[in-house]
């Protein structure tokens, strides 16, 4: 079996076969910087760094596994069997926070009404958007507080029982201890609670570890993580997307996907046309949008924000307003 794959060496299209293709592609997954279009694997660099993300999720979730098997996995899964996979989503189930952070990344502040979503309508939007895709190597949820959701349990047992879904991580602010229902029920090897270091002068952090403790919830506290401004929301000279880190945290806001958080609440507050990808389009419109998604072609927002890039300024951490 043999792939016609562009040989960016030579400047022309040759035959590969399936191994040697898999080889060569693997040997650049340490090499290849994710900005740099330098070679063109089998349907071209974009999916390659797409392989390249699922992969890091997914070795994150599978340390006692080499490296090469989980690409390898992967790899013929997209390649071969012509799987359709996104390696990232989060998603708001609210946009209720307990904070009011002067540089939120999200924009929350800048949300009027904000709100708990209903978990029946949160699951609709699910129930969609699964069915159209192969896999989803993570699942992040968010706000807002995720903890403020009075319906969170819900939620949670249901995306734990989606077989697509590999794995979920849930962001707090680390100021809400969760009632023990819910942290029996995050306690789950598909589950990382991820506690963002606001460095406010609390007790309740140190409390909430000791209960992840108790009930053998996995977690990673992000400590002394360095902080960014991301800038107000004005025209830029330049479009950020190539050097965003950020560039692939797509998210799940309202029923539609945009290339990241900020991306959606900007859309939604009204400061940017809405390039949000509906998950209700066809299977087919709807994956070819999110390629377009990928490769940079709906980023209207990164117009409008430094994102993390040498842009933006380092500042202190979790300054209120």
């Amino acid at each position: 079996m043999a792939f016609r794959c562009f040989d960016a060496s030579m400047g022309q299209h040759k035959n590969v076969c399936i191994l040697c293709n898999f080889i060569a592609e693997y040997s650049h997954i340490e090499s290849l910087d994710d900005t740099v279009g330098a070679l063109c694997f089998c349907g071209g660099n974009m999916k390659f760094l797409v392989r390249k993300e699922c992969l890091h999720y997914w070795q994150k979730e599978n340390k006692k596994i080499s490296k090469f098997q989980l690409y390898a996995q992967i790899w013929f899964r997209q390649v071969v069997l012509k799987k359709f996979e996104i390696p990232y989503l989060e998603m708001f189930i609210t946009t209720k926070c307990n904070l009011r952070c002067k540089h939120c990344s999200n924009l929350i502040p800048t949300v009027n009404n904000r709100q708990n979503y209903e978990i029946s309508t949160l699951i609709e939007w699910l129930d969609e958007l699964l069915p159209k895709i192969d896999c989803l190597y993570r699942l992040k949820i968010h706000g807002g507080e995720v903890f403020l959701h009075p319906r969170l349990a819900e939620f949670v047992a249901y995306v734990k029982n989606q077989p697509k879904i590999k794995s979920i991580r849930l962001t707090t602010n680390g100021t809400i201890i969760p009632a023990d229902n819910i942290l029996r029920l995050i306690a789950s090897s598909k589950i990382v609670v991820q506690i963002s270091d606001y460095r406010l002068p609390n007790i309740t952090t140190q409390q909430l570890i000791d209960k992840f403790k108790k009930f053998g919830v996995r977690y990673i506290y992000l400590k002394d993580q360095t902080w960014k401004d991301f800038g107000g929301i004005t025209l830029r000279d330049g479009n950020r997307f190539n050097d965003c880190s950020m560039k692939r945290c797509s998210s799940f806001y309202e029923g539609k996907i945009y290339v990241c958080s900020r991306a959606a609440i900007m859309t939604k507050s009204g400061y940017i046309p809405d390039d949000g990808i509906s998950v209700y389009l066809p299977k087919n419109q709807l994956r070819q949008q999110l390629k377009k998604m990928y490769g940079g072609k709906l980023s209207i927002a990164c117009n409008y924000c430094d994102g993390d890039t040498k842009y933006a300024k380092d500042i202190s951490a979790g300054e209120q307003e």
